[in-house]
This record gives C-alpha cells, structure tokens and sequence, in this order.
C-alpha cells in the first residue's frame, strides 16, 4: 500500500492524508468492477431461473386439491412441505423464509469482526468462489421427484446465505474510493465542495459496481437464452434448460473470481482487542453500535428506510417472476421468461446508468431523485393490489402489464439502489465501513424472512398469487416517509466531527482542523 502523503491547506482547513493516492488508482477500481462481474452471473440466476426451477419441478410433484395431477396455469396445485401441503408459489416463498433467518445469523456474526481482519481480500474471494461452486450441481438434478426438488431447495438455501457475504465485503469497498476523491479539495468552501465531489465520486463507484454485476448477470441469461431456443424439449422438460444455465452461470462466477483474486487489494483491518473471543467481540460490537444511534442517528434513520425498501423490492420481485409464469403458463412460457428475465437486467443497468450521467449534469438535489423513484416503486405496487380483486382486468392479468411495469420497476429500483448506496457510505464513520453495511444486510434479513413468510402464508392462504403486493405497498410507503425524514446533510457532517476529532493512531487518514485568526498568527 502506497504510504505517499499530501498536505492540502484551505484557509481554517488542514487536511494530510496517507491513503487517497491508493484508493484513487484506476488499476485498484476496476479490479473491485471485476469482483463485482463475477458476482453477477450467479446472482441473476438465484433470482430468477432458480425458484423458476423449484416452481416447475414442485408442480411436476404436487397434486390439486382433488388429488389430480397439476395443470401448467393456475393456481390450484399443491406439494409437500414438512408435515403439511402448501401451494407450489408458497413453498418457494417459505424456502426463501428459512434461508434468510439463516442468513441473518451469519450476516450478525460477520459484522462483528470483518473490521478487524487484515483478511477481507480472502473472505470475500472465497465467499464468491463458494457462491459460484454450489451452482454448479443443479444440472444433475433433473429427475422429476421429492427427492431432487429437496436438493434444489438446499442449493437455493445455500446460494442465498452466502449472498449476504459477499454483499457485506464488496460494499464495504465503496466508502474508501468515496473519501479518497474528496481528499484532494481545495478553496474556501472545502467542505460543500468536498460533499458534491464525494457523492458524485459515490453515484459512480455504486452505479458501475451494480452495472457490471448486471453485466455478468446478462452473461449468464443470454447463455440462457441461446440454450433455452437451440435445446428445445417437451413443455415438462423445459426447466432443464434453466438447471444447464445455473451450472454454466456457476462456472463463469469460479473462472471470474479467480482472475479478480489477483487484482483486487487487501485492506488493513483495526487491531483486535488482546484475548478477544471472536464471538463475544461480535455481541460487544453490536452493543456499541446501538449504542452509536445518538452519534449518528441519521445514518440509523437511512439505513432502516433503506432496509425496509429493500425488503419490498425483493419481496416485489419473488412473487412478479413466479405470477407471470403461472398466469402465463408454466413450459409454454419459458422460452418468453428468459428474454423476459433479461429485458430485467438491461432496464436496471440502462436506468442506473441514466441517472448516474444525469446526476452531476441537472443540478437536482440527490435526495430529490429518491422521491422520483420511490414514486414509480410505490405506483407499481399499487398497480399489483388492483389485480387482487377479480373485477378488475388489471393487476398484472396481461403480457403487456408484466412487460409494462418490467421496465418501469427495474429501472427505478435499480437507480434507487445505486443512490442508497451513496448516500448511505457518506454517513459512515470511517474504519467501520463493512460493520454498518453489514448492519443494513441484517437487519434486512432479520425483517426480510419475515416478510417472505408472510407472504407465502397470504398466498397460501388465499390461493390469490397478487395479495402478497398489498403488505409490499405498506413497506415501500413506510420507508418513503423515513426517507423523508432523514437529514443527509447533517449525517455527513455528524461523521465529520467525530473522524476529525479522532486521534487513533492506528487510522491511515487524520484529518485536523485548526482555527486560524490574526492574533495567533506568528
């Protein structure tokens, strides 16, 4: 790591910094855009051609509630689910449930001590290799039966626990490129200053990191495509098409991240307290960290605001795949749902990009450009409550509304987690960095599975695929109202006074402010 230090005086401002010529390296930037790639072909295919999978393999097995066997449209088809029966979209819904109480307990203890391992490179290379490697297996399982539909639901568990992994680590990366850009400032109004260029500097590192995760995404779904119009098959079989690209999609994560091993740098963690169990300092950290919400309670109001968007956004998404393969009809509609599933990827990256050249350019405030995207959040879930009643021909009962509302709610949900990600990485306290991302990934999961259940319980419940929009549409107003409320401006300046009045030797950065009048001039 480079040790080449520079001195910048701005009037009552003296700011000497040891780290930004490192962090500001382009070889350094675009190795983390290549961590993130890899990530992406893996991670577009849990999301979609998994539970697409599990869906059709769980009709295949389950019966009516006659006792016959299941149609390909519908919603009148059951499967075994422990000691009882549950509809086939619930049982999808109550996996993902499980593996998100899991993953909150692994996101818990992560947290506690990815700050203080000289080893983050090596955790979140291994966490994407082992992502990449549990996809590899879906191909062999295509018998039609219990005991394979068992096996990609434990695939499907395991590929969703180490999401959060992975996501901690990576994000973590994003406040060290955001300080390194303000570091350089210079002028009588510094500290504005220094605020536009961070959190420009902020709207690029999480635009292009989430854009070149929909870039491997993409990878993995036209692999798909091209496998899912050459491959052909009988309507029953046709989710082998969809088990043949996770296990390529696996093997292009494994091939990536291994390049990406070599690039990306190790980042210096802080030191562990002597004769600390490592499980103890996670419960210790957490209590601090709560204890911190007087200090920075406007990082704490976003990162709830954030977390509870998050929870509708993927709840959105769970139950938008699986209505549009069961309202337009499982097997027939599957070549249609793999350019659909990639249309997803290309509105979400054409959306994030978009606002991150008009950003800088319109002059708009940047929490007013959440307001506009919480607007077509909230709107399209409003539209999916339409479809609960059946007097209504709309609610996403049409191609045309699930192609519609695709382009709508990925582009908008895209670019409203791109700005999270800035606006959030500038209310962190510098050296906890991969504590409070993997605070916002907790707490999402720790709701999240929460939300997931209720879901699959509404729907089971009600046979009615649309019930589940109408808690998503509280959620995402909720979490508009707390956006509302949360100052942005004076979080940033809230971890300014605390880092600058930190004197830890142990930080690479010590910035120091010195009042300067005539009287004390010499």
């Amino acid at each position: 790591m480079s040790t080449q230090s520079s001195r910048y005086n701005e009037g009552a401002v003296v700011y000497t910094s040891t780290r930004g010529s490192f962090w500001n390296k382009k070889k350094i930037y675009r190795s983390w855009l290549l961590l993130c790639y890899c990530t992406g072909p893996v991670a577009s295919m849990s999301r979609t051609y998994v539970p697409a999978a599990i869906q059709s393999v769980a009709t295949l097995v389950g019966k009516t509630s006659k006792g016959t066997k299941c149609a390909f449209r519908g919603n009148d088809c059951y499967v075994k689910l422990g000691s009882g029966r549950v509809h086939t979209t619930s049982y999808v819904l109550y996996i993902r449930a499980i593996a998100t109480a899991i993953e909150g307990i692994v996101a818990l203890f992560l947290m506690g001590i990815a700050d203080y391992s000289n080893y983050r490179k090596l955790f979140l290379i291994g966490s994407i290799l082992f992502y990449g490697m549990v996809a590899l297996p879906f191909y062999g399982l295509v018998e039609k039966d219990y005991a394979h539909l068992i096996g990609l639901s434990v695939l499907y568990m395991l590929l969703q626990i180490t999401d959060s992994i992975y996501q901690i680590l990576e994000g973590s990366y994003i406040p060290l490129f955001m300080r390194a850009a303000g570091e350089s400032v210079e002028g009588e109004n510094a500290e504005e200053i220094r605020k536009t260029i961070v959190l420009n500097k902020g709207s690029k590192v999480s635009v292009m990191g989430l854009f070149l995760g929909n870039c491997g995404g993409l990878t993995a779904l036209l692999i798909g495509i091209i496998i899912s119009y050459t491959r052909g098959g009988p309507m029953e079989d046709g989710y082998h098409n969809f088990l043949l690209a996770i296990t390529i999609a696996g093997c292009l994560t494994v091939v990536s991240a291994v390049v990406a091993s070599f690039y990306i740098p190790s980042v210096k963690g802080k030191d562990k307290p002597k004769e600390e169990f490592l499980l103890l300092l996670t419960m210790k950290r957490m209590y601090i960290l709560l204890c911190n919400i007087r200090r920075y309670p406007n990082a704490f109001l976003y990162c709830i605001a954030w977390v509870i968007w998050n929870v509708s956004y993927s709840n959105f998404l769970s139950v938008f795949v699986l209505l549009f393969r069961s309202t337009l009809g499982l097997g027939s509609s599957d070549a249609e749902y793999t350019i659909y599933t990639f249309m997803s990827y290309i509105c979400g990256s054409l959306g994030s990009l978009t606002w991150m050249f008009l950003y800088p350019r319109l002059g708009l405030n940047i929490k007013t450009w959440g307001y506009g995207f919480y607007f077509f959040q909230i709107f399209s879930t409003f539209w999916g409550c339409l479809g609960i009643s059946s007097n209504t021909s709309i609610g996403f009962k049409h191609r045309w509304e699930f192609w519609v509302f695709e382009v709508i709610y990925s582009a908008t949900g895209s670019s409203l987690r791109s700005l999270n990600r800035t606006i959030y990485s500038t209310l962190l306290p510098e050296g906890d960095e991969a504590q409070y991302f993997g605070l916002e990934i907790f707490l999402g999961i720790a709701t999240g599975w929460i939300g997931n259940l209720v879901n699959a319980t509404i729907q089971d419940r009600t046979g009615n695929d649309r019930y589940p929009f109408l808690p998503n549409l509280f959620l995402v107003t909720i979490s508009c109202i707390l956006y509302k409320m949360c100052d942005i401006s004076q979080g940033m300046e809230d971890v300014s006074k605390i880092v600058n009045r930190s004197h830890d030797s142990n930080r690479e950065v010590i910035a120091i402010r010195v009042d300067i009048d005539n009287n004390s001039k010499q």
